[in-house]
């Protein structure tokens, strides 16, 4: 050890010397950590499951901890537990409390949904304005009506009256995301809105708090130029580099990731980390809060189409076990509840409390009013935007630690935070229990829980694989009319297809496309480079071997057994399109299996988009079922015993049909009892537009073997497309 820090100096000059750390003060750190979380967590999922939003525990581990309780309880503990004028000590506890708050933030800029609004609307954008500018407004007017004795030593009027702005007029994302989810009301249209104002309030706060804190500075009128140039320069360069930056880091990350078998999350953790510790050095160099920098991190890396919702989940989840519990029970610790009795404290208390809790409401109630939202949006709107926690407790504790507010404001705006969360979910659960929502919001929530349930057809990204322009456009049609009007789709073509996206335009609308041309390598090979960036599904358009009805292809052949993607297979014949008068219909053949599933639905999704009736058909090849088509047997009106075979096809149709019962599409079932399977599915299909089949297939010598139905329609049906589906 000597010889290499002896080494080490020779190279580098003497080794750094970092500032000591005595092992009395190690020990009553970890003591501090361990008591603050255990607590935090311990009370957190308490007040979990008495409704409340796990924060209000949180902070009431740290005031539990701290000189309300602990200090007038047992002082000595107290004096040992958080000593007072150790600057080590101290700095120890404030360091684990930054990284905390700067996590905590990057995973709530994960929840940060900034295509809310323009999905929203107007109401959304109403709501937004109302819920923030009067109690803002208020805020200020109550900072500048309260006497000097509620300031801190470096704080003026004015960066006073913006941090009490700031904490009446904000709602908290992390807090109101908690009270709406606890609910079961997150894509419920208020929760909608909600959370898009709960979006704009947060970003609009963190802003707020980053000038209240440069108007307390030294030399304020140059601290807020440098503030806004700061912000506007950092706005720009994100604008410009920072998506396209992160987008290419995950990218790469996510090549690293195996199309089958368990992910790595390592490599998108690191992009993670490190977007957001830059993020922060950068926002704390002009002169803002470091972790706000972390909160936009969190803003970009979720907006990626490479961003991986499992590694997202192990930050957040690592922030609400860990860093969240810890950031607030710290936060608990600075609040001393006491205070409350002095003369000075409690009207503090009862003013920010009534106006905030008044104004709140009021501007809520009066912006969904604006955006024409019935009476009952308007009144669970304005009680859940009252949903404070995270946003205040940052602003009061960078307003101490800035010296704006005093001990006794910072407590006021705590004990206003846990009083009004507290008070938040029991209200609105009581507003909203009637209130079950507009025609067209159960039609929407009806669809997103079907498609929750989806193997094949989902809102995630679809990879569409064109080989062949006719079997390409008749696969663009199926995704734009069978999937949902949100899903985005990366197309990738050969080259030997001309003018293919100009003529394929005309089915995607305003969908979300990005093309690719796959030149310097087989397609099979781009699409396994492709699978691991986060797709939903995979669609193959390709052609059948000219003059064979063997649906067996080459570059097919060649992928296939590469894709882990739920997949389906847009096959035809290179002939002519059909013609204008040819069948309307969708058949698909019923087995009950998960390939079948997944055909029924692309079956039923298509069949309510377009109105075509959807043909469920069950071929009964059992001896039994063909015995029933011989000439001059008749079955018993009332049979004593149904065989088992019969019992089994028309509960796999039930099954179907109870599934096709969620859409608006016509459905008709049938049953059809015959010695051979491909005769009356042949029929069958002939008197259809699609066919769409699910099938399990096999890799062979001679290449993929789909399956006997599958073999015969695509010899049969020569003019059409035939659909198959594998789920696995």
């Amino acid at each position: 050890m000597d010889l290499a820090i002896g080494a080490t100096a020779v190279l580098f000059g003497p080794p750094l010397r970092l500032a000591p750390v005595t092992a009395h003060e190690q020990a009553v750190f970890w003591v501090q950590m361990a008591a603050l979380l255990t607590l935090a967590l311990v009370l957190g999922r308490l007040a979990s499951r008495w409704g409340q939003p796990p924060v209000v525990g949180q902070l009431l581990a740290g005031v539990i901890l701290g000189p309300t309780v602990l200090g007038e309880l047992w002082p000595a503990g107290f004096a040992w537990f958080l000593p007072q004028g150790k600057l080590v000590q101290s700095s120890l506890l404030f360091a684990v409390s930054t990284l905390s708050l700067a996590i905590l933030l990057l995973s709530a800029g994960f929840e940060t949904d900034v295509t809310l609004l323009r999905r929203l609307g107007r109401p959304a954008i109403w709501v937004s304005a109302g819920s923030l500018l009067l109690p803002v407004g208020a805020g200020v007017a109550v900072g500048l009506l309260l006497p000097s004795t509620a300031r801190g030593p470096a704080g003026n009027v004015w960066s006073f009256a913006l941090l009490v702005g700031v904490a009446l007029g904000a709602s908290s994302l992390p807090v109101i995301s908690e009270i709406v989810g606890h609910l079961g009301a997150t894509r419920r249209d208020f929760g909608q809105i909600t959370l898009a104002a709960g979006t704009v309030n947060d970003a609009a706060a963190f802003v707020l708090i980053a000038l209240a804190v440069a108007l307390g500075a030294s030399g304020a009128v140059s601290q807020l130029a440098k503030v806004v140039i700061g912000l506007a320069v950092l706005g720009a360069l994100a604008a410009l580099f920072a998506q396209p930056l992160v987008d290419r880091l995950l990218r790469a990350a996510r090549r690293r990731t195996p199309a089958r078998g368990p992910a790595d999350p390592r490599p998108a953790l690191a992009v993670c980390m490190v977007a957001a510790t830059v993020a922060a050095a950068l926002v704390q160099l002009i002169g803002i809060e470091g972790a706000l920098g972390a909160f936009v991190a969190g803003v970009v890396l979720a907006r990626s189409r490479f961003a991986d919702a499992g590694t997202l989940r192990v930050v957040a989840q690592l922030s609400a076990a860990f860093f969240a519990p810890l950031y607030f029970a710290t936060a608990g610790l600075q609040a001393n509840l006491l205070l409350l009795r002095l003369p000075q404290t409690l009207p503090v208390f009862g003013i920010l409390l009534i106006v905030g809790a008044a104004a709140k409401f009021t501007g809520t109630y009066l912006g969904a009013a604006a955006g024409r939202l019935p009476r009952m949006e308007r009144i669970a709107l304005g009680i859940g935007l009252n949903g404070r926690g995270t946003v205040q407790v940052i602003a009061g504790t960078v307003g101490l630690a800035a010296g704006i507010l005093d001990t006794g404001t910072y407590t006021a705006i705590v004990a206003m935070s846990l009083l009004t969360s507290l008070a938040t979910p029991p209200l609105l659960r009581r507003a909203v229990r009637r209130w079950e929502g507009s025609p067209e919001e159960r039609r929407r929530l009806d669809l997103e829980e079907r498609i929750s349930g989806h193997l094949l057809v989902t809102e995630k990204r679809v990879l569409l694989v064109v080989d062949q322009e006719r079997a390409g456009a008749d696969a663009l049609w199926l995704v734009a009319h069978a999937w949902p009007e949100g899903t985005a789709l990366t197309v990738i073509t050969t080259s030997s297809i001309p003018g293919f996206r100009e003529s394929a335009m005309q089915f995607l609308g305003e969908r979300e496309v990005e093309w690719r041309v796959a030149e310097s390598s087989p397609l099979e090979e781009a699409v396994e480079s492709e699978q691991s960036l986060g797709y939903g599904s995979l669609v193959v358009a390709s052609r059948l071997n000219q003059g064979d009805a063997d649906p067996q292809n080459g570059p097919l052949d060649r992928l296939l057994p590469r894709v882990g993607l739920p997949t389906a297979i847009v096959l035809r014949p290179d002939c002519e399109p059909p013609e204008p008068t040819s069948p309307s219909g969708i058949l698909v053949p019923v087995s009950g299996a998960r390939a079948s599933r997944a055909a029924l639905e692309v079956a039923f999704s298509l069949g309510e988009r377009t109105g075509d009736a959807v043909h469920l058909l069950h071929v009964d090849t059992s001896p039994k079922g063909a015995a029933s088509l011989r000439p001059g047997l008749r079955l018993p009106r009332r049979p004593r015993r149904i065989p088992r075979d019969r019992r089994a096809a028309a509960a796999i149709l039930s099954q179907a049909r109870a599934m096709g019962s969620g859409y608006r599409a016509r459905v008709r079932s049938e049953v059809l009892r015959s010695p051979n399977f491909e005769p009356g599915l042949l029929a069958a299909a002939r008197s259809n537009r699609w066919v769409f089949l699910g099938v399990r297939p096999v890799s062979t010598d001679a290449g993929i073997y789909y399956g006997e139905a599958a073999e015969a329609l695509l010899g049969a049906i020569p003019d059409r497309s035939v659909l198959l589906t594998l789920p696995d």
